[in-house]
């Protein structure tokens, strides 16, 4: 696609800004006017503001883009329906997803409802309070991709909009406004110059790129225009597809905001900050937010095992219990995107990356230096080895998940560390494993390694082969929503 985004507003408007007095007044003036349009052409002030509750169900189609089981596409496909609804009066939002792919499986829900919040998993048949419930961060997602709603944000907050010139995408003019949700990076929205709906928008994550978005096939509800398909491309990549099924507008949500009493009830879901915790001497599992690695003292350097992002921090709190021993090897488990994003914290120490050779291509992509980054190229195993310590790096894979999986394993201490296919949750009983987890039992058996301790770069609490046996026989829960 051929993107020309003009250095010089229209000439109607560069006309108007040539004479302005102020810059800047003339660019919110503009950005207002466009606002203005799109308002009118979203079904105006007035229904807009007359919607209050949302209600959309959706069918959706996941390309896995470089988060497939190979490096190359074609994509791996998840199909996944779901549910969302919301209450902006009242600051309500819930949801439920069924998603399957990628050797996972997962039936999850959410509710938020100030201090009647909750998280549910329909497949573990568990329900667990949110202590700190955040609207803005739960309903973000939909609105994002829901125009009418995206449009009634933009109108609220106007006030920090601004105009970024006009574009051709595709033969079609468009009129490019940009602004801030109170989470996550701006926005930049592009309105057809004849017809003023939004047909597009884009945002630009650190370390992931840009996502675009793209709206589809416009169908009046109630004196509304909304899209009836929707598209997710990342970096350029046809990341999702999902088509509106349904739409229920201004119906009331007091039905959705209270849990199935069947579902057990689990202590409440807490934040998770940043910690440190030393599981055997010398070993340490540090992270937070979900994402966790693997540091191991081998007498005269620091052995790092996992990708995932919040790498500075993490050096951070290892040097507070080592000092300054260097970071001479950073091991990344597997090549999907959001395990390869530590490989710029581990370049800037100097260390050398361990990768499957299968991974070599994006680790090099990931890195500051894709030429110079120092790489240690895995086929099936190798071995670090000290006076102190020794740890074993193997390829277990292929798995439902990945068709190469690099594990770090220090038989001393039976620790064996891993991603994606084995973790405990914060709180609760053990969910039933998934496919991925299952080819993870199984590789473990074909290999017989003496693994006590189970550490995961998404799990704090540190596991057993009795947990993950456990999880091989739990029943899934069969609940009705």
């Amino acid at each position: 696609m051929k993107k020309l985004i003009s250095l010089v507003f229209a000439s109607t408007l560069a006309s108007s800004l040539a004479c302005a007095e102020n810059f800047t007044q003339s660019n919110v003036d503009l950005a207002q006017a466009i606002i203005d349009a799109a308002v009118e052409a979203h079904g105006g002030d007035a229904l807009l503001e007359e919607l209050q509750t949302l209600t959309i169900s959706n069918k959706t189609i996941n390309y896995s883009v470089d988060q497939s089981r190979g490096t190359e596409p074609p994509w791996d496909e998840t199909n996944a329906s779901g549910i969302d609804s919301i209450d902006i009066g009242r600051s309500i939002f819930v949801s439920s997803a069924e998603n399957n792919g990628g050797g996972f499986e997962s039936r999850n829900g959410t509710i938020i409802n100030g201090d009647e919040s909750f998280q549910i998993d329909y497949r573990a048949g568990t329900v667990a309070r949110i202590a700190e419930p955040d609207f803005a961060s739960a309903s973000g997602p939909f609105v994002r991709v829901t125009p009418a709603l995206l449009i009634r944000t933009l109108n609220d907050r106007s006030a920090n909009a601004y105009y970024l010139g006009d574009t051709e995408l595709d033969g079609e003019l468009y009129d490019v406004v940009g602004f801030s949700m109170t989470v996550g990076p701006a926005i930049s929205m592009y309105f057809d110059k004849e017809t003023h709906l939004l047909h597009r928008s884009e945002r630009v994550f650190p370390g992931f790129g840009l996502v675009e978005y793209e709206f589809n096939d416009y169908k009046s509800e109630a004196g509304i225009p909304f899209n009836q398909n929707f598209v997710l491309l990342l970096n350029g990549e046809r990341n999702l597809e999902r088509a509106n099924v349904s739409m229920k507008i201004n119906a009331p949500l007091d039905k959705l905001l209270v849990a199935d009493s069947k579902l057990a009830t689990i202590p409440e879901v807490r934040p998770d900050p940043l910690s440190r915790q030393e599981v055997a001497d010398g070993v340490w599992l540090i992270g937070g937010n979900g994402t966790y690695a693997m540091f191991v003292d081998m007498g005269d350097y620091i052995f790092a095992a996992g990708g995932t992002g919040g790498g500075a921090d993490r050096l951070d709190s290892i040097r507070e219990v080592t000092g300054d021993k260097p970071i001479r090897f950073g091991m990344m488990t597997h090549h999907h995107f959001d395990h390869v994003l530590g490989v710029t914290d581990y370049e800037e120490e100097g260390a050398t990356i361990i990768t499957a050779t299968a991974h070599e291509r994006i680790v090099r992509r990931a890195a500051n230096d894709a030429e110079g980054v120092s790489l240690k190229l895995v086929d099936d195993r190798m071995t670090l080895e000290t006076d102190k310590r020794r740890v074993e790096i193997i390829d277990i894979g292929p798995t439902a998940h990945t068709e190469h999986l690099l594990v770090a394993y220090l038989p001393e201490e039976g620790i064996l560390f891993e991603a994606d296919h084995f973790s405990l949750p914060q709180e609760g009983p053990i969910p039933p494993a998934v496919e991925s987890t299952r080819t993870f039992a199984k590789a473990l058996g074909r290999l017989d390694l003496d693994v006590r301790v189970l550490l995961s770069a998404h799990s704090s609490k540190a596991g057993s082969m009795a947990d993950l046996q456990a999880a091989l026989e739990a029943e899934i829960y069969q609940a009705s929503r």
